[in-house]
């Protein structure tokens, strides 16, 4: 019968496992000094505002298939959202998931001592997965307990493949390689033969096929969707497209990613489990028709660090000299990622990562004026809208007078291009152009025609923020709310941008 724990044997956990202890305690603490800096951007934002506007109905049945993932996060979220949970605390939540899976890498992995109180400061534990407020918090996660009961229990097993498949659409991609190496290792140690064990396989098959049957109706793509049109738009080459969620979430310089899948891929060739490595093939090729972003494929790196985990040699096994190899890759892209870390938060912490909330701050007083303010794109990318949406968790209300729905719709038939082209010559009080840059404190570039249509229309710009994400030991994209008032009540004059500074 098990007992609850005495303090002496508190104590003697704690005194024997105290680097262990002492790791989860910084990263928590790490985490939460990262939280309060952060300013959400609008992924954050779309997501939530979804949950917060919808009934539950309406979220799976129609809406959510415009967001190309299947819905546990916007279900999560749905949740929070009636239990009164605000936006700043959604942020405390992810951070608080992102301890727990530390904690599940940190206490239970078989990995030696310097990799497993190292590996949770790499860039996309602690970071891209903690303070960012994405369904993607929850991959580490289900990845770490998968790993933990992979051997153990198959039942619970069935349960997290079925619950990472409705995660996001790449985890899905990975469930589905995880989900046949375990059928395949099931099979292999002759759960087919014996009645019971053969039962309980065909009991875990089941649900897992049922996780996917229902994570493909919440994302099947509907016939107007946009957005895979834009996404396509924009696609590499597929071979470029297959190397690039392997090489650029790795390390730095990016020729060395060869190199350490070249000694991983011999580490599970020594440990006769190369056929592992299915799910990282599915995840490459999936990324090569489907274009993602970095967030997407640093999915891969807790991917690896649970594959690594469920192979990883018994103690007192011999330790070839793949094995040392590949340890040595491991420290040396742990390393780097420590690096990307700590410019990431210092980053976040001295520069907006996101301008929806100094936006908001600045429309506030406006709105609760009556100002009545329309969104729409600067550049030749009407999508690039769906930035504004960033805005609205701030508000009590849509405040977009041509924008039919408190979230950006990817539609084809989303009339608000249309609205704010019947809007513009009633004059609203403030128009909210986006618009995105490939560097931070580049000029707002008003030769555009709709800037053009602004200007000629009696507005002028008079305030931009902007925000930019880290990316490795630079900076990525950078978004921009472009502030247009009308002539006949705006001040004079042309505020210089905001760039990417914090205040």
């Amino acid at each position: 019968m098990n007992r609850i724990p005495t303090l002496d044997g508190l104590r003697r956990e704690l005194r024997s496992r105290w680097p262990e202890w002492t790791t989860v305690s910084v990263f928590a603490a790490v985490v939460a000094f990262a939280i309060p800096y952060h300013e959400p951007w609008a992924d954050e934002a779309q997501a939530w505002q979804l949950a917060r506007t919808l009934s539950i109905r309406a979220l799976f049945q129609t809406y959510i298939r415009y967001e190309g993932t299947p819905g546990l996060w916007h279900f999560l979220l749905w949740i929070l959202n009636r239990a009164y949970v605000s936006y700043t605390g959604l942020h405390w939540i992810c951070g608080a998931i992102a301890v727990v899976s530390t904690s599940f890498l940190v206490l239970n992995s078989p990995f030696p001592r310097y990799l497993k109180l190292a590996l949770p400061f790499t860039f996309f534990l602690l970071f891209q997965y903690a303070v960012v407020a994405r369904s993607y918090v929850l991959v580490p996660l289900m990845l770490f307990t998968i790993a933990s009961w992979w051997k153990k229990r198959p039942l619970v097993v069935a349960v997290l493949l079925g619950l990472l498949a409705n995660c996001a659409i790449h985890a899905a991609v990975i469930s589905g390689g995880l989900a046949i190496v375990w059928l395949v290792e099931q099979l292999r140690a002759g759960s087919a033969k014996d009645p019971t064990r053969r039962r309980k396989l065909l009991l875990c098959a089941s649900i897992i096929l049922s996780f996917y049957a229902f994570a493909l109706w919440t994302a099947w793509p509907p016939s107007d969707l946009t957005y895979i049109t834009i996404v396509r738009g924009y696609t590499p080459p597929f071979l470029l497209s297959t190397l690039v969620p392997l090489v650029m979430p790795i390390c730095q310089p990016l020729i060395l990613s060869i190199p350490f899948w070249i000694a991983i891929i011999l580490v599970f060739s020594a440990r006769r489990s190369s056929f592992y490595l299915l799910p990282v093939l599915f995840f490459t090729v999936f990324s090569g028709v489907i274009c993602g972003g970095f967030w997407h494929w640093g999915l891969i790196v807790p991917l690896l660090i649970c594959l690594l985990w469920i192979t990883w040699p018994s103690p007192g096994s011999c330790v070839s000299w793949y094995e040392i190899a590949g340890r040595a890759a491991l420290i040396y892209m742990v390393g780097v990622q420590i690096l990307w870390s700590a410019y990431a938060i210092h980053f976040d912490h001295y520069n907006a990562y996101s301008p929806d909330l100094a936006a908001a701050q600045f429309l506030k007083p406006l709105v609760e004026d009556g100002a009545a303010i329309a969104a729409t794109y600067l550049d030749e990318s009407p999508s690039h809208v769906a930035g504004a949406f960033g805005i609205l968790p701030y508000f009590d209300r849509n405040i977009y007078i041509n924008q039919p729905y408190p979230f950006y719709w990817w539609s084809n038939k989303n009339p608000s291009d249309d609205l704010f082209n019947a809007l513009l010559p009633s004059h609203p009080s403030i128009v909210l152009a986006e618009m995105q840059q490939a560097q931070p404190g580049q000029a707002i570039d008003l030769s555009g025609p709709r800037a053009e249509l602004l200007m000629k229309s009696g507005y002028r710009l008079t305030n931009v923020f902007c925000g930019t994400l880290p990316f490795r030991m630079h900076t990525s994209f950078t978004n921009c709310h472009i502030i247009f008032q009308y002539a006949g009540i705006a001040p004079g004059g042309i505020a210089p941008p905001t760039g990417s500074s914090r205040r």
